[in-house]
């Protein structure tokens, strides 16, 4: 089994890198003007399950058995204490890993703001894996907008991004071996590579 994993790591590894978003036109020299102020999240409503983060909720808002049950068969984006908390926790993690891989890079004066969209971000449930979906999926848009004006000035449409889980029978026990969220390591290399892609020019 732990061999499998380390396979499987290494398969994620390409996987991740395996597509690119074409290069933009801005100049490296008007790119290096802006000076990134705030980072904000949009569309957290898509987000179908998160394992990782549902149970922080189901634990702080003592969810009762029949909204647990709930939670098996809807969308947890349906619940309003979920919906607030994937927004808190995306856009605090989404502020670090910008000020680690991109804010830094810029020392500009013009003051933008970037505007993360979830085009889609999904990690399967154990039910869901043990039956019909075992892939973890990424997808990001990211738009730099003027602090001031609100004027889009550079739009980033993200590649595609997944990871291959164990599915079937043996979710339980890889479920015990795995990373607890294995989004966290997707969305700091997209974020990375986010940055690559703005200052390639």
């Amino acid at each position: 089994m732990l061999s499998a994993l380390r396979a499987l790591a290494l398969l994620s590894i390409f996987l991740l890198g395996a597509c690119v978003t074409p290069p933009h036109s801005v100049s490296l020299t008007t790119v290096q003007q802006f000076h990134i102020v705030d980072v904000t999240v949009e569309n957290v409503d898509i987000i179908r399950s998160w394992p990782a983060e549902e149970s922080v909720v189901v634990k702080a808002e003592n969810f009762d058995a029949a909204a647990i049950d709930r939670l098996q068969s809807e969308s947890a984006s349906k619940f309003p204490a979920m919906r607030a908390h994937f927004q808190m926790v995306l856009t605090e993690r989404f502020k670090a890993e910008f000020a680690t891989h991109v804010s830094s890079k810029l020392a500009g004066t013009r003051p933008v703001r970037a505007v993360v969209k979830l085009k889609q971000f999904d990690v399967p449930s154990v039910a869901r894996r043990i039956f019909v979906d075992q892939d973890v999926k990424v997808q990001l848009d990211i738009d730099l907008v003027d602090k001031r004006t609100d004027e889009v000035l550079l739009s980033y449409k993200g590649p595609f991004r997944s990871i291959p889980l164990f599915g079937g029978i043996s979710t339980v026990v890889a479920v015990a071996l795995e990373p607890a969220d294995p989004t966290i390591r997707m969305t700091d290399r997209y974020i990375e590579g986010y940055g690559t892609w703005l200052l390639q020019n």
